[in-house]
């Protein structure tokens, strides 16, 4: 069952609020002259409160799939905590903590969102995920603040687990069905990043990351036997390619 080896990794890699990460050692001064990368941090905080809302909505759609609904019980567990540490951040700095209400506006505005197939919104979920993860490593590369630097590697860990659970959830899924790889295909075309249910434009450390775009799509290779280019019958041409980075802030 992917649940024992996920709950086995995700205890192994387990990083503790409070021991892990040195609160004392957090210069205010240093944070505060990259303004730029704490906004990137307080949107990040604010996508990562809304899994709350989130998760639910996807475990009725996947309700059976056991394997599914259990790693999300890990992963809900995860995210908040995530925002947790992000928005604990913000608060030792000074910066612009994120406040209750604007946790609620952000539920309130997606409460009747509903997702419709499970093998899409799996795919939607790995693709989030895994740009979160390549985001974080970047900004953690950028931060002079020394504490915040490990924060967000210790996250950008965190959503690499959470990318490749959801790679093994869909790959189970290929198993059973193969004709489900054209859905993962169509759902990456199309990919709009669940951020975007959250905040206007996602953070990134870097538009048109191409180191991004490029292991996603072996990723998807590895899964569906093709990749993006192959699923439109382009193959060998270039402008087949979608700027998947674009589409972080495009509309759906």
């Amino acid at each position: 069952m992917i649940y024992a080896d996920y709950l086995a990794t995700a205890e192994a890699h387990r990083w503790i609020l409070d021991t892990d990460i040195a609160w004392d050692d957090v210069d205010p001064a240093l944070a505060l002259e990259q303004p730029d990368l704490l906004d990137r941090v307080r949107d990040s905080a604010l996508i990562e409160s809304y899994f709350p809302l989130f998760t639910p909505k996807a475990l009725s759609l996947l309700w059976d799939d056991v394997n599914a609904t259990a790693v999300f019980s890990i992963q809900l567990y995860e995210s908040y905590k995530h925002f947790h540490v992000f928005n604990t951040y913000l608060h030792c700095v000074g910066y612009r903590p994120v406040q209750d209400d604007e946790i609620v506006e952000v539920r309130r505005r997606n409460q009747h969102v509903r997702y419709a197939d499970g093998t899409e919104l799996l795919t939607r979920y790995m693709m989030s995920e895994h740009f979160a993860a390549h985001h974080f490593f970047k900004d953690a590369r950028q931060a002079r603040e020394p504490v915040l630097a490990h924060i967000l590697q210790l996250v950008g860990r965190d959503e690499v687990r959470h990318a490749q659970f959801a790679s093994d959830l869909l790959e189970l899924r290929l198993k059973r069905d193969p004709a489900e790889a054209d859905k993962v295909l169509a759902a990456a075309r199309r990919f709009r990043h669940i951020g975007l249910e959250v905040v206007a434009e996602v953070p990134v450390a870097e538009k048109n990351d191409f180191m991004a775009v490029l292991t996603l799509n072996q990723k998807l290779q590895r899964l569906t036997g093709r990749g993006l280019e192959s699923f439109t019958g382009e193959a060998n041409n270039e402008s087949a390619q979608p700027d998947l980075e674009a589409q972080l802030v495009s509309p759906e």
